[in-house]
């Protein structure tokens, strides 16, 4: 899956977010990408006083779907200061300095367990590997005999 290469991420987990409806495969882009890195990032967390065993499948809590679907953004349009702040009560999107501070604060004064997704910087990498596999096809495609380089 070229989703899952993009994330750099093992297309096993691609296919468990497809299974889960994190992926749609008729529907795929590049941008795809972010809510698969989301989905991976969140599919290990229990949170403090949570009954809730890790390794087993059940229905997405509530706060995972909305963290993933807060990281369906495009990824042309996504700032690099851009993050997710995931807690259990669902999740914020920062992108300016203050709105992170004021975030942050906001869950350390509550004694709120939460996690931080730097989606920002995923987005550069994956729009890195994405350049990267586009020149890999140029530079590698298929001799056509006609002497063309």
């Amino acid at each position: 899956m070229k989703v899952a290469t993009l994330a750099g991420l093992g297309n096993k987990v691609a296919y468990e977010a497809r299974d889960r409806g994190v992926l749609h495969p008729d529907v795929l882009s590049p941008s795809d990408a972010l809510p698969l890195l989301t989905f991976d990032a969140l599919r290990r967390v229990s949170w403090p006083r949570e009954n809730y065993a890790r390794n087993t499948p059940t229905r997405f809590r509530l706060w995972e779907s909305l963290a993933i679907e807060q990281s369906r953004i495009e990824l042309e349009t996504v700032d690099r200061r851009t993050g997710l702040y995931v807690h259990p009560a669902g999740a914020e999107l920062a992108v300016l300095p203050s709105h992170h501070v004021v975030t942050s604060l906001q869950l350390v004064e509550s004694d709120t367990p939460h996690l931080y997704l730097p989606l920002g910087q995923w987005a550069q990498q994956i729009l890195e590997a994405l350049e990267n596999f586009e020149v890999g096809l140029q530079v590698t495609a298929p001799d056509t005999g006609d002497g063309a380089a």
